[in-house]
């Protein structure tokens, strides 16, 4: 595969991503920036595929797309995945997901839905 349809492709998940992350953990841009460590702009510019993500971010975003899949797979229905993320979790020390999410936390956040996907932890 050519260079430019590497980054044709990256450029496309980058913003795929972003849609989903904005629709299923109800992050707004400057959430998503955080999470993902970079600015605002560059989130816009991966909304709109000028722009491909470095390997960091895009390892970042992969942690996205696992913990929005394993809200879906471990919660029926969007309600009861928006009262999970919005709601103290002990395993979290009665944190809320989606502030951690929103630090940029998303290794701890994805490890507890882990953990409930394979029942290993509720």
């Amino acid at each position: 595969m050519s260079t430019a349809a590497v980054k044709h492709l990256e450029r496309r998940v980058a913003k795929q991503t972003v849609e989903q992350a904005r629709e299923a953990l109800g992050l707004n841009y400057v959430e998503l920036a955080a999470a993902l460590g970079v600015d605002r702009r560059t989130i816009l510019r991966y909304r709109t595929n000028s722009s491909a993500p470095s390997p960091s971010v895009q390892a970042r975003m992969e942690k996205m797309r696992e913990i929005s899949y394993l809200l879906e797979q471990v919660f029926a229905g969007r309600q009861a995945q928006t009262d999970w993320l919005y709601s103290p979790v002990p395993m979290l020390r009665d944190r809320r997901p989606i502030q951690l999410l929103r630090q940029g936390e998303l290794d701890r956040v994805l490890s507890v839905l882990a953990g409930i996907y394979t029942g290993a932890s509720s």
